[in-house]
């Protein structure tokens, strides 16, 4: 949530100048990041921010797939907010378990990706470049793993992405350099007209702008239903550990069989060596004892023509 005492819901481990300094550069074409990073953190080291012009320095610049999203959260703040509540309500149905819902949401699933690939596309064109056939394919990995996982979702709607992400399938998404954060763990969200304007530590999750004015009731009850989505997921992971070490226990078993079976053949594999050997010994004895009673036939069929 964002902090009332700071200016744009900042931690105070956000200066001015920095806040300044990522609406601007990550806004910017990649073109022109460096040097747009460079005048921005002059320009706090000539007004004494001396730690935000080391902030602004450091920086990273954006891949062309984290820019397009990153004009996304800018340009669209309603379709990332629709990419948002789309994630919340596909996640609460895993942990529920309930394959209906995911079943019944995989065709607004497929609308909301294309819809997301094709604006970030649309927006780099405007901008005067190309969005490739990869990059596309890496927006479209990063708006499936905001899909996935609520951390993904928060780097996303943050604007500040330096790098696509990736989501396996299984287990979080991999955020490491992938987006802007504060000394404290902070992922920064200070988009002008973006989805919110904060997003929580590491260990919490952006919510949808609508829930700034929950009431304590209401986010009880979204906590409890939090934990019973925990619970359940606890079960299946649970479920899913004593399955796997069942197929586990399973395939040692044929292997086990198939081991036997390789060790029988292998033995017959060695006798049927050993007749092959015996076979061969046999014939060229047979053609020696061939050979020598020719010659004795010849020597007496000589003696008798003499």
């Amino acid at each position: 949530m964002p902090d009332s005492h700071h200016p744009d819901g900042l931690t105070p481990d956000v200066s001015t100048h920095l806040a300044e300094a990522l609406r601007a550069v990550y806004g910017a074409s990649p073109a022109d990041f460096m040097a747009v990073r460079k005048e921005l953190a002059a320009a706090a080291k000539a007004d004494g921010d001396a730690a935000g012009a080391k902030a602004i320095g450091a920086l990273r610049k954006p891949s062309t797939a984290a820019w397009a999203v990153n004009l996304l959260a800018r340009q669209d703040p309603d379709l990332v907010r629709e990419l948002v509540d789309l994630g919340v309500r596909m996640r609460g149905a895993q942990a529920r378990l309930d394959t209906a819902t995911l079943t019944s949401l995989r065709p607004e699933r497929d609308r909301v990706v294309a819809a997301v690939v094709g604006a970030a596309t649309a927006m780099v064109g405007d901008a005067g470049r190309t969005l490739s056939a990869a990059a596309q394919d890496d927006v479209r990995g990063t708006v499936t793993a905001a899909l996935a996982d609520e951390e993904a979702s928060a780097a996303v709607t943050s604007g500040q992405l330096t790098r696509a992400l990736s989501y396996s399938g299984f287990g979080e998404v991999d955020l490491s350099e992938a987006v802007v954060r504060t000394s404290s763990g902070s992922i920064l969200s200070v988009v002008r007209d973006g989805v919110s304007s904060g997003a929580s530590a590491s260990n919490d999750t952006a919510e949808p702008s609508d829930d700034s004015g929950a009431t304590a009731a209401e986010r009880l009850q979204r906590a409890e239903a939090e934990l019973e989505a925990a619970t359940a997921a606890h079960a299946k992971a649970e479920a899913l550990v004593a399955a796997a070490r069942e197929h586990a226990d399973d395939t040692r078993d044929r292997i086990g069989v198939v081991e036997r079976q390789l060790a029988k053949a292998r033995e017959a594999d060695e006798r049927a060596l050993e007749a092959v050997t015996d076979a061969v010994r046999t014939r060229k004895a047979a053609e020696a004892a061939r050979r020598t009673a020719q010659a004795e036939l010849d020597r007496l069929r000589s003696a008798t023509d003499d």
